[in-house]
């Protein structure tokens, strides 16, 4: 049998996976021996005359983005596509509505999915209205308009007067509909509307009314069955929308916002994460995480920014793999002979820096990095100079997003870092396929941001945008092959010149300054870890030019799925996670020095590096790992 004997290097500097970081205030007790029901919301709102609300420095695109073909975000949206058209007929996601409203049930060649359809009734129908609605703003594809429609048309056919929608009576609520099913619908509901669908705001409107007015329901709501937090968000995106009223957001005060976990947060304290005292933890706390920026947002209270910035960097620290996937998923309860709660055992547990590699121990889930996504771009636009939100963006989209997409468009609910990737066999309206086809339909809105004053490019998706500066329309087009190659252009389309700010990330992934030219000649130098502002009156067909310089990093495990006498290293190149593949199963013996001299880039596929010495290894995109057996970790020998 073969052995494989490579070397990795200090160089460029050698990372610890989490846990570093610490930087919290004063320890925040939680008493577990308490019921849930005593972890009390506000049950009170604020004045709406009080609220001062934020304005952002930057927005997301709702349109006016067009991907180009050479690129990834262009193919992977065209597979979720097909995975749309090919899931479920609108018939199937009626059904429940019908059944509800009395009305007749058209037969489905395939039968409602146990529990994603029948225990969470409504979902898969705002599973297809935030895939479909946020892909039909950027491509148009006209049996998915149609579909769209139907359903929106079916919805509101089965609606009552007093603007009821939801697909079950309200008496008779089953698992976390309350919460995710209204969530999920929220979000369909919102994205098909802003794909301009006229009748979608009118069925939100009407939903929210009588929601603000579901009493016996509202003080149950944060301790309804599993994940109840998350329908927080429902109540916040829907205030925050054309169409939103104070009431909406007062509501959500009134039954979701905890000051005590707000003050945990704040304080960076572990246990506010992974011994969350509502049922169980899960990577769902971070939708409700974007739900209390939503509440800064509306009303500037700096209470909320201040417990997100501490969620941001306990999540950022200890609770986000290599790669950015969420390594923390739904984790048991267990009772002690005192009925004290705790949360005990390896296979459920997941405390600070535990980062499981496989999914045995429940992590890595799909939606956990759409909401952190998610989470992020909002606080983009409140701190657009913090290169940091937008490359746990970056980051999250090429290592998880696209890896969990399979070459049939079908969503992994796992990214699993070792073994062979889940491989889906049909689409079955799971939480990660619900938010994986909401995240894979708006991947053009993470490439740029505008601004006032200008424009914000963040990724290197090559690409072009349409937008007006002081109602003058100015086009930007992005070239290049990114992330297969590391030269990027810029050229700008104006009817006539126009002064704006162009801002363009250098990634913190750069290892050294980086040269930009304007029309052949430097005009800038762009520092690792900021954006580099080019302030200028733009011309027709001027030309921005330059090159991030990809280099490799290198992090040492030391989650729980540690091997006696081993040790464990991640290698990324660039924001690129890479895997190793091709070895035999017996560790492979590395040396800490010379990294450069043994990964050798394969001239003949981008992003691909054989191992000198070894006719075994190959080291590929974490992403582009199919059926291969793979490590993101490599098992090591100490020296």
């Amino acid at each position: 049998m073969k052995t494989s004997k490579f070397v990795l290097t200090g160089l460029f500097g050698l990372l610890l996976a989490g846990c570093s970081g610490e930087n919290r205030k004063e320890r925040i007790a939680l008493d577990y021996s308490l019921p849930a029901s005593e972890y009390k919301t506000r049950l009170q709102a604020s004045d709406p005359n009080t609220w001062r609300p934020v304005t952002v420095k930057t927005t997301t695109p709702t349109g006016g983005v067009t991907l180009a073909g050479n690129g990834l975000f262009k193919p992977a949206m065209e597979l979720n596509v097909a995975y749309l058209l090919n899931s479920f007929s609108v018939n199937h996601l009626l059904e429940p509505f019908r059944i509800r409203a009395g009305k007749d049930v058209v037969p489905d060649s395939v039968p409602q999915v146990g529990f994603w359809d029948t225990e969470l009734r409504g979902s898969n129908a705002g599973r297809f209205l935030m895939g479909a609605g946020n892909t039909l703003r950027w491509i148009e594809y006209p049996e998915l308009r149609e579909r769209v429609n139907e359903l929106i048309d079916g919805i509101e056919d089965c609606s009552k007067p007093n603007g009821y929608i939801l697909p079950y009576h309200p008496d008779s609520a089953r698992s976390e509909e309350p919460n995710y099913a209204r969530a999920w619908l929220t979000h369909g509901l919102i994205e098909a509307a802003v794909a301009g669908n006229p009748k979608a705001y009118g069925l939100l409107r009407g939903h929210a009314d009588w929601f603000n007015k579901w009493n016996d329901m509202h003080p149950k709501l944060l301790y309804w069955t599993y994940n109840n937090h998350q329908g927080h968000i429902a109540g916040t995106r829907t205030y925050l929308s054309p169409v939103g009223i104070p009431e909406d957001l007062q509501v959500s005060e009134k039954y979701y916002v905890c000051d005590w976990w707000i003050d945990g947060l704040a304080a960076q304290d572990d246990e506010a994460v992974w011994r969350y005292p509502l049922q169980n933890p899960h990577s769902y706390l971070i939708t409700s995480f974007e739900a209390y920026l939503d509440h800064y947002f509306a009303t500037g209270n700096k209470t909320f920014l201040d417990a997100m910035l501490g969620a941001w960097q306990l999540i950022h620290n200890k609770w986000e793999h290599v790669g950015g996937s969420i390594a923390i998923c739904e984790s048991k309860w267990t009772t002690d002979e005192h009925g004290h709660r705790s949360q005990t055992g390896a296979d459920h547990a997941h405390p600070p820096c535990s980062y499981y590699l496989t999914s045995y121990g429940h992590t890595g889930e799909t939606c956990g990095s759409v909401f952190w996504i998610k989470f992020n771009q909002r606080l983009h636009h409140l701190f657009p100079a913090e290169e940091k939100y937008v490359a746990e963006i970056e980051k999250s989209i090429y290592n998880v997003i696209l890896a969990n997409q399979t070459d049939k468009g079908h969503i992994r609910y796992h990214a699993k870092m070792q073994g062979k990737k889940e491989n889906p066999r049909s689409a079955a309206n799971t939480c990660c396929e619900g938010q994986g086809t909401r995240l894979l339909g708006s991947l053009p809105e993470y490439i740029y941001s505008i601004a006032p004053d200008g424009l914000y490019v963040n990724l290197y998706e090559p690409s072009s945008i349409n937008w007006k500066i002081k109602e003058q329309d100015v086009s930007l087009t992005l070239d290049g092959n990114f992330p297969f190659q590391p030269e990027v252009s810029l050229k700008v389309s104006v009817s006539s010149p126009v002064k704006m700010n162009l801002r363009v990330r250098i990634p913190s992934w750069t290892t050294q300054k980086v040269d930009i030219s304007v029309n052949g000649k430097k005009y800038a130098t762009g520092k690792p870890g900021k954006y580099a502002e080019l302030s200028r009156k733009w011309e027709n067909g001027d030309r921005v030019d330059f090159t991030l310089p990809f280099d490799y990093r290198v992090t040492q495990y030391n989650g729980v799925d540690t091997v006696a006498g081993y040790e464990r290293y991640a290698v990324e190149y660039g924001p690129i996670l890479l895997a190793a593949t091709g070895g035999d199963k017996a560790p492979h013996e590395i040396e800490m020095s010379n990294f450069e001299e043994w990964l050798i880039p394969d001239k003949s596929r981008p992003l691909h590096f054989s191992v000198a010495g070894d006719t075994l290894l190959t080291f590929m995109p974490y992403w582009m790992i199919s059926n291969q057996v793979f490590s993101t970790f490599p098992i090591v020998k100490n020296k």
